[in-house]
């Protein structure tokens, strides 16, 4: 859960500092105090997407902040150790800089992460709803995305195992229609590929060669300082003053020394005598070296003539020249390919054939599963439904062929929804108003946080549209869902508010041309007092204040 919220030069809001509690929070307060800002805010927390737009008029950043107590979610914990982030006892510290630039920084335990594991962590946590989410269950689209949320791992081996085969299906598709819709220009193709062989297999590549070449050519070219300067060491072990000729006189007089005084200077003789070894192989390959060291301008040639021809190669194809040997074999492949045209359209077929069978069985099976867990999720959701002041409401998942597979199923997956007895079932964004669909949004959070276990979720003016004995519906189903999580809530029903376990008043003040929000959490007669105002809006009256104290003191009778 989310137990503090710190926020540094965000949008409107100078410096502030809110502290959450479990169960129930309701955030209340005008339009365009500053509620959405904090969502806003909370919202980069959990990796959204940052704009300069956040930063405060005048700032340079800003910074948002917040402590999140993760004793009881083991995913996250465990995802945070994949991520060698430190764990300090079970708290997470979650940091967000928002430069005025437009990027941004992620911290979590003072260590930075990718904005990527950012939004990996805090899946785990907390997830916010707002009305932009409310309005995709209209798309059919995201039908198919709830139900295997809602089944989680139940068939996930199979969906993986499907959408495996239907992407190696529809790579073997592509790869025959390339082939048939260029069977012309692969011929003239043809021509230049065998030329691009030959040439290349003609050159005889070698990997490595070029660095030989240079170290030849270079040999070569300095043949004559080459010579001298084998021949000066060469001497230096072998003419009369040669340091061989004194390492042997040293140690023989070593072993002298030896005979005198034994052991003391034996380890000194071996080095001396392993130094006279050393530099007696080194005397005779010095002369081989010298014997064939000479000046041969035409070996010379030959070898700046390959030279050329392996540089030209390389300028020609912008390759090196293992790149060529690899580009070579590649070319080799795709030769046989064009030439063997017929041979390898058959086999793809032959291959495609079998594929689309693996793809229908799969799928097949596939929906099997689907519809096993879609009619658990229709029963949740009409129970869900039934309980928020929709008794007569009816849910169904739909299930119907597509026309061919895609990478999802073989099957178009829609909910279908009659709010009331006898309508039929149609699609929701024909039949649902804005109430209906707060609440049957409300009904499928209710179910899917449960099944992913996060600690904490937002809803940003969810209730939008309902009032009522909807919205007191509406307000009991967050606080039972309070029981199981955190939950904070943008709120302007007095229903949900009186129903709050934490009560927190947001308003604004204008001071020096500079607009600042501020939070507050009200108790007693000003919790009574901002309740009030939710029921009747501007004019508070007395009859107004007696009855949002009558609904508070029912609402809490069994805390």
């Amino acid at each position: 859960m989310l137990q503090t919220l710190s926020i540094k030069q965000f949008a409107i809001i100078d410096e502030l500092e809110v502290h959450f509690g479990e169960g129930l929070t309701v955030l209340s307060g005008e339009t365009g105090a500053g509620k959405s800002i904090i969502i806003d805010a909370i919202g980069q927390l959990i990796g959204m997407r940052a704009s300069s737009n956040y930063v405060r008029h005048g700032e340079k950043k800003s910074i948002i902040e917040g402590i999140f107590d993760i004793d009881e979610s083991k995913e996250a914990i465990s995802i945070l150790r994949d991520l060698s982030i430190d764990i300090d006892e079970d708290f997470l510290l979650v940091k967000r800089e928002i430069f005025s630039s437009g990027k941004s920084m992620c911290r979590v335990n003072n260590q930075i992460v990718t904005l990527q594991d950012l939004r990996k962590i805090m899946q785990e946590l907390l997830d916010i709803h707002g009305q932009h989410e409310t309005q995709s269950l209209l798309k059919q689209k995201y039908h198919l995305q709830l139900l295997d949320n809602y089944a989680e791992d139940t068939y996930k081996p199979l969906l993986d195992d499907y959408v495996s085969t239907f992407d190696q299906y529809r790579a073997k598709k592509k790869e025959l229609e390339d082939l048939e819709t260029a069977d012309q220009a692969l011929l003239q193709r043809l021509d230049l590929l065998k030329f691009q062989y030959e040439e290349l297999q003609e050159a005889q590549l070698t990997d490595g060669e070029v660095s030989q070449l240079e170290t030849d050519i270079k040999r070569i070219q300095n043949s004559e300082n080459l010579s001298l300067a084998l021949n000066n060491a060469h001497l230096t072990l072998t003419d009369e003053h040669a340091i061989t000729d004194r390492l042997y006189e040293l140690s023989n007089q070593l072993q002298s020394i030896s005979d005198i005084l034994p052991d003391k200077y034996d380890r000194l003789k071996e080095d001396v005598d392993q130094f006279y070894y050393t530099l007696d192989d080194a005397k005779h390959q010095l002369y081989d070296e010298l014997t064939n060291t000479e000046f041969d301008e035409q070996y010379l040639n030959e070898l700046e003539a390959r030279m050329n021809v392996l540089n030209s190669l390389k300028r020609k194809y912008g390759k090196d020249i293992s790149e060529l040997i690899v580009y070579q074999d590649k070319l080799d492949d795709e030769i046989n390919k064009i030439e063997n045209y017929e041979e390898s359209t058959s086999q793809l077929r032959e291959e495609i054939e079998s594929l689309y069978d693996k793809v229908f069985r799969l799928g097949k099976k596939l929906s099997q599963e689907r519809r096993v867990v879609a009619q658990s999720l229709r029963d949740n959701i009409v129970d869900e439904i039934q309980n928020l002041q929709m008794k007569d409401a009816n849910l169904e998942i739909s299930f119907k062929p597509l026309d061919a597979p895609n990478r999802e199923g073989i099957e178009f997956v829609e909910f279908l929804i009659s709010p009331n007895k006898g309508e039929p079932l149609k699609s929701l964004n024909k039949i649902a108003s804005g109430g209906e669909l707060s609440r049957i949004m409300l009904a499928l959070k209710t179910i899917f946080v449960k099944t992913r276990g996060q600690t904490a979720i937002l809803f940003d003016e969810v209730d939008s549209g309902v009032s009522g004995q909807a919205a007191q519906k509406m307000a009991q189903k967050m606080k039972d869902l309070a029981q199981h999580i955190q939950v904070i809530c943008i709120s302007h029903l007095p229903q949900v508010a009186t129903m709050s376990d934490q009560h927190l008043f947001i308003s604004k003040t204008s001071k020096d041309d500079r607009t600042t929000t501020h939070v507050k959490e009200l108790y007693g007669e000003e919790r009574i007092d901002e309740v009030a105002r939710m029921i009747s809006g501007a004019s508070v009256t007395e009859l107004t204040r007696q009855n949002a104290k009558e609904m508070i003191e029912q609402n809490h009778l069994n805390d």
